[in-house]
């Protein structure tokens, strides 16, 4: 919010008048009104726009009112004393010095009374909490099946179609005809709903109607309607009328879309860029797996070398244990002793310990170094 100077500082016209509109157009609670009053010194300029003051008994307001809206608008309501309903929001013309209403909306006053039950409605259901952003079911990222409630026979359905058949070809339309206009309309789309969730059983569903009057919209300002949408398990896109046209329904669906063709483009991803974030995925997934690839080879060859020096070191302590016992054997080795001059008696194949293991007569053999004697004990 801009601060304006302290009383001494001097400002220009301009100065004052950018910081009057700077203060209006951040007051958020001027930047969406609805209007009622009656028309006078209307003039539609030849670029389209239309230029008029509403006025009622004790005051007026310049207003304008730029082509795309009066294009998207009744123009046999601009004329002067027709008594209509404004929406727009409050903007400063600094080449004047005057504030203005920048309409987006108009509507002639028969519709005063929808305009006040439909104020009630919206009330009522804010405060019960209907509208409430903690309550909006996100949208699934990748739906396999779409469910679209509007009529079979109107631009709308063909538009939806196109848009996912263009973006999303792999996902399943299941059409719920219903009106989407006059008395029946609000049960008809209601029990259209009812049937989509319990027999489809789609990821999402688009409820939608092209543009229209007041009163042909007026079945999406249902409350019975309202409440189904806002109990609905799956998440609910809806796509009523314009982008300046607003319902109960747009409130309480867990996402609004300004129209048909773009309900259809924020429910289903594009699958090129989807093809194309797959290559790239699949292009890292391959790298990932080559430099863990090379990074296993590595080890396998680092393995592989400690496998070969423990190899060659177990060899080696085995022919150190070998040498060893081999020491320890010769050290045993009756050879030696025999060698060294003692000998080794037997009997019958036994080596004799004592005398008293011989009798007189027992033929005994002496084993030399060098051979072998045979004697009998006299």
């Amino acid at each position: 919010m801009p601060v304006f100077n302290s009383p001494n500082d001097l400002l220009t016209v301009s100065d004052l008048t950018y910081r009057i509109r700077e203060v209006l157009e951040y007051e958020p609670e001027l930047q969406d009104v609805t209007v009622q009053g009656e028309i006078s010194n209307c003039t539609v300029h030849g670029s389209g726009h239309a230029y008029f003051t509403l006025k009622d008994e004790e005051a007026q307001l310049s207003c304008v009112m730029f082509r795309r809206y009066v294009e998207g608008s009744n123009r046999g309501i601009l004329k002067h004393g027709i008594r209509v309903v404004a929406q727009g929001s409050v903007s400063v013309y600094p080449q004047r010095g005057s504030y203005q209403l920048m309409v987006t909306s108009l509507k002639a006053d028969g519709q005063g009374d929808l305009h006040r039950e439909f104020l009630r409605l919206k009330e009522k259901l804010l405060n019960e909490g209907l509208f409430d952003p903690s309550h909006k079911k996100p949208l699934p990222s990748y739906p396999t099946t779409i469910g679209v409630i509007t009529s079979p026979t109107g631009a709308v359905i063909q538009d939806i179609l196109r848009t996912l058949q263009r973006r999303y070809p792999c996902a399943q339309v299941l059409l719920a005809p219903a009106l989407v206009q006059g008395e029946t309309g609000a049960l008809s789309v209601k029990n259209s709903l009812a049937r989509l969730v319990a027999q489809g059983h789609p990821d999402l569903i688009i409820i939608a109607r092209g543009g229209g009057s007041a009163e042909d919209l007026w079945c999406f300002n249902d409350e019975d309607l309202a409440r189904a949408v806002f109990a609905c398990p799956i998440p609910v896109v809806s796509a009523i009328g314009h982008e300046t046209d607003f319902t109960i329904l747009d409130f309480v669906a867990d996402v609004r879309a300004a129209t048909p063709t773009a309900a259809a483009e924020l429910a289903a991803p594009d699958h090129q860029e989807l093809l194309a974030a797959l290559s790239g995925t699949r292009q890292q997934l391959f790298t990932h797996l080559q430099y863990r690839l090379n990074h296993q080879l590595q080890l396998l060859d680092d393995l592989s070398d400690r496998v070969g020096w423990q190899k060659k070191l177990l060899i080696e302590r085995q022919k150190n244990q070998l040498a060893l016992l081999e020491a320890t054997l010769r050290q045993h080795d009756p050879r030696l002793f025999l060698e060294k001059g003692f000998t080794l008696t037997l009997k019958n194949g036994k080596v004799v310990k004592s005398v008293t293991q011989t009798q007189t007569g027992d033929t005994i053999e002496t084993v030399l170094a060098d051979g072998r004697i045979e004697s009998v004990v006299k």
